[in-house]
């Protein structure tokens, strides 16, 4: 019996690609996976909708669950350092 692999990030990464250059987008909107299509090229529906499939919603909801996750992550991280930069500023103005 045959065993697959499970997908590489970089693939679903690729298919989100994809999916963007033909105006499909996936997000995570109310806790669920949503996909919106704004003027989408239909002549790239089709081979979207067979990686699709092919991934299946599961994964890469995972996988936009988690680069969603990171990047607030990171939105986080920089005000927290903005907020430190601007109290430095102000100390070595002599303000505090």
């Amino acid at each position: 019996m045959a065993t697959t692999e499970p997908m590489p990030d970089a693939y679903i990464a690729e298919f989100l690609d994809l999916a963007r250059s033909a105006n499909v987008t996936f997000d995570i909107t109310e806790d669920r996976l949503h996909m919106r299509m704004v003027n989408p090229h239909w002549a790239m529906w089709s081979p979207i909708r067979h990686l699709l499939d092919e991934i299946g919603h599961e994964r890469i909801e995972a996988f936009v669950r988690r680069e969603t996750a990171a990047r607030q992550a990171v939105e986080s991280w920089n005000e927290a350092s903005v907020e430190r930069l601007k109290v430095a500023a102000e100390v070595m103005r002599g303000g505090v």
